[in-house]
């Protein structure tokens, strides 16, 4: 069993990945939509798109603000 921090990091790491494979399901499915898209451009749009510094720490933030409150509230309740 890994130590405490190790899941949560592991648990970051998920909300990381979940949140850029919804952004890619998005930008490859609006590329399909337009006249002359493909999967390739979209994925070209996408990897450029989530490889910019500020989506990238808001990705990363948004994901250690939700693990801390999380783990915070799960901490506070009783156990059954």
């Amino acid at each position: 069993m890994p130590p405490a921090i190790m899941r949560q990091a592991l648990d970051v790491v998920a909300a990381i990945g979940l949140t850029a494979a919804v952004f890619f399901v998005i930008v490859v499915a609006n590329s399909f939509l337009m006249s002359r898209g493909n999967y390739s451009r979209g994925f070209n749009l996408w990897y450029s798109f989530i490889l910019r510094p500020d989506i990238l720490g808001t990705i990363v933030l948004t994901a250690l603000v939700t693990m801390a409150y999380v783990y915070w509230k799960q901490s506070g309740r009783p156990r059954l």
